[in-house]
C-alpha cells in the first residue's frame, strides 16, 4: 500500500511521470500494428486514435478486444485545436494512435514538441509506412527526392507548388512520390497533373507519360506502371491511392517496373 500510495503522490507532483506514447498503425490495418504498440496500448489508462492524416482501413473495435482498452477516434479539430491527446497525457499515461508510421504527419512530430514543453515524457513507437513501402515498386528508395503533396482544386484556390517540386525532382534526376488530398482518387489526380501542365507548360506531362499508380499498400497491393493515356482508364479499387512519377529509371528498376 505504502509503495502504491508513494507512487500516487509522485505522480501527482511530478507530469513527467506520465507517458505519452505515439503509436503507428500501419498502413493497412489494425493487424499491421506491432507487438511493443499492443504492450502499449494495455499500459495506459487513456487510449485515443486519428485516421485522417493517413487514412487507412482499421477496425478499432478489434484492438479494443485486444486490449480490453476503450479507444476513442478524434477528428482534426480535436487533435489539433483542442489538443484533447495532450490534456489526456497531463494526467495519466496516454496512448494516441495514428495510421502509417507514427512521425509521418508533421501534426505528429508537433504533438510530441508541445508534450515535451508540459513536462510529459514520450515513446514513439514506429509502423509500416508509404514512405518505405514504395519500395515494393522496384524503384530504389535513396533515388526519390522530396515528396509531394498534392491538395484537391477549390473554388480560386488551384496551387502550382506541387508541379514546380516535381519539376525540380526530375531536373535532379529523383522520382516524386505524390501524396493524394483525403478522398482523392489516382484518376483525378492524373486529371489535376494534367490541368497543371495547362497552366505551367513545363512539358513534364503528356498523354504518353508514365507514371507508377499505388493502392492500399501493405494489404491487397495494386501497382500499376503505364502510360497517362491508361492509367486514366483504370480503376485502382479503394483508397488511399498514391503516385510516382518515376525519373530516369536504373535498368533494375525498370525490370521492376516492367512485372506492373
Amino acid at each position: 500500500m505504502g509503495g502504491k500510495f508513494t507512487y500516487g503522490i509522485l505522480k501527482f507532483y511530478n507530469p513527467c511521470l506520465f507517458m505519452l506514447y505515439l503509436i503507428g498503425l500501419g498502413i493497412n490495418d489494425e493487424k499491421d500494428i506491432s507487438l511493443k504498440g499492443i504492450d502499449a496500448i494495455k499500459s495506459c489508462d487513456a487510449v485515443f486514435a486519428e485516421l485522417y492524416t493517413c487514412p487507412i482501413h482499421a477496425d478499432l473495435s478489434n484492438l479494443e478486444k485486444l486490449t480490453s482498452k476503450k479507444i476513442q477516434l478524434l477528428n482534426r479539430k480535436q487533435v489539433e485545436e483542442d489538443e484533447l491527446v495532450l490534456k489526456s497525457a497531463k494526467s495519466c499515461d496516454t496512448a494516441f494512435l495514428v495510421g502509417g508510421d507514427a512521425l509521418s504527419a508533421t501534426t505528429h512530430t508537433e504533438i510530441i514538441l508541445d508534450a515535451k514543453k508540459a513536462g510529459i515524457d514520450v515513446k514513439v513507437i514506429h509502423a509500416s509506412s508509404i514512405f518505405t513501402a514504395i519500395a515494393e515498386t522496384g524503384l530504389m528508395l535513396y533515388k526519390f527526392g522530396k515528396t509531394v503533396s498534392l491538395p484537391i482544386p477549390q473554388e480560386n484556390y488551384f496551387p502550382t507548388t506541387p508541379y514546380t517540386n516535381i519539376k525540380d525532382n526530375l531536373d535532379s534526376n529523383l522520382h516524386t512520390l505524390l501524396l493524394l488530398d483525403i478522398g482523392m482518387s489516382a484518376n483525378k489526380a492524373i486529371d489535376v497533373l494534367l490541368e497543371l501542365e495547362g497552366k505551367m507548360n513545363g512539358k513534364l506531362f503528356s498523354d504518353s507519360s508514365k507514371l507508377v499508380v499505388v493502392a492500399h499498400l501493405g494489404g491487397d497491393s495494386l501497382i500499376k506502371y503505364d502510360a497517362i493515356s491508361n492509367l486514366k482508364k483504370m480503376d485502382f479499387g479503394i483508397q488511399p491511392h498514391a503516385l510516382i512519377i518515376p525519373s530516369a529509371l536504373h535498368f533494375h528498376e525498370e525490370e521492376f517496373l516492367e512485372l506492373f
